[in-house]
């Protein structure tokens, strides 16, 4: 689950690359259409009424779609959407040749939109196919109205491929250097979050990924449970057997909690012999029964092997949490019941 949450917080930065594709599929949709719209108008009375119409529908479903995305918010069907009607003007711009046949100075802008639009491997594809298309029709002149030399054609089918290689590389690698980030902001957020000796979440993890999500989304987390531990007479124990052996004990026990635990669970070693255990969506009759099934388990266990005799115990403190606004008071109600468990004689769940 501690996992989980930071994946969560990397969904900020999916957010931020949305709107960055979003920016692109607006500007298409609107300044391209604009620009298609002036070229229509100064082109309606000219001789090939062909232009016009792919200037001003092209221009006009550009609209469509970005309207369509405003009311439906789904941005990769609006953006596929984009880089169709993209090829579209593209191909019928050099089909048709264009105003004083110079179709093909407006080609080279599209293969960076479509990378912005599709990413990188979806980009890759449709701009390899509308690059084969474009050959096609430049090298079997047959197939269209348009008249290109053939020097000029060569040179255009060169720089387009250059242009294209140069997209290529320069969005693989700004992607892959993003997930070299998110990887390693991720082990770093990890490491920050974890106690080294148990490979629990710490008090770091709870304040600065818990509960901002708890605040933010309480419905994923409430009704909250928490149950705090504490080791019976730790100290005894270091004082008796070493500080290694101690560290052994916070080991398998920091085990046994995992081992007891759902996936949407949570265990983080908050001191030196305590802890707590979050448990999103579990009624307190249930927080009751994990923590008596692992007060068992500790008691059962032989954690010791220099003495096969000494008993490692542990006392539990129960609570629930209603709301994100409640987090702080049913904490301090849990660790009131753990004293009261130890109170009582230790080895007990209090709650």
């Amino acid at each position: 689950m501690q996992t989980q949450l930071i994946k969560h917080d990397k969904k900020q930065v999916d957010k931020i690359d949305a709107r960055r594709r979003h920016y692109i599929l607006a500007f298409v949709s609107y300044i391209t259409s604009l620009v298609m719209f002036i070229y229509g108008i100064k082109n309606i009375h000219a001789e090939e009424i062909l232009l016009p119409v792919i200037l001003f529908g092209t221009g006009l479903l550009f609209l469509v779609n970005i309207i369509v995305f405003q009311i439906s918010h789904n941005l990769d069907r609006a953006c596929a959407v984009e880089a169709i009607l993209v090829g579209f003007f593209v191909l019928s711009l050099v089909f048709q040749g264009g105003y004083n046949n110079t179709a093909l100075y407006w080609v080279f802008p599209f293969p960076a939109i479509l990378f912005g639009l599709l990413g990188v491997r979806k980009a890759l594809i449709f701009n390899f196919l509308l690059l084969t298309s474009l050959a096609v029709m430049l090298y079997i002149p047959d197939l269209i109205p348009a008249q290109y030399k053939d020097a000029e054609a060569s040179r255009f089918i060169a720089s387009l491929v250059i242009v294209i290689i140069v997209c290529w590389i320069n969005d693989f690698y700004r992607e892959r250097s993003h997930q070299a980030m998110d990887k390693l902001q991720e082990n770093k957020e990890l490491q920050a979050n974890t106690d080294a000796l148990t490979l629990l979440a710490n008090r770091r993890f709870i304040d600065s990924s818990l509960m901002p999500n708890l605040a933010e989304q309480p419905e994923l987390f409430v009704p909250l449970a928490l149950i705090m531990c504490d080791i019976d007479h730790f100290k005894r124990l270091n004082d008796r057997y070493g500080h290694n052996v101690g560290d052994d004990v916070l080991k398998a026990i920091s085990m046994l909690f995992k081992r007891n635990i759902r996936q949407q669970d949570f265990a983080c070693r908050i001191g030196g012999e305590e802890f707590l255990l979050i448990l999103p969506h579990t009624n307190h009759t249930d927080a009751l029964n994990v923590a008596e099934k692992i007060r068992q388990q500790v008691s059962q266990e032989k954690m010791l092997k220099q003495d096969k005799h000494y008993q490692v115990t542990a006392s539990f403190g129960v609570a629930i949490c209603e709301s994100a606004e409640q987090y702080d008071e049913a904490l301090k109600l849990a660790d009131k019941m753990l004293y009261s468990a130890k109170n009582a004689g230790r080895n007990q769940v209090a709650g």
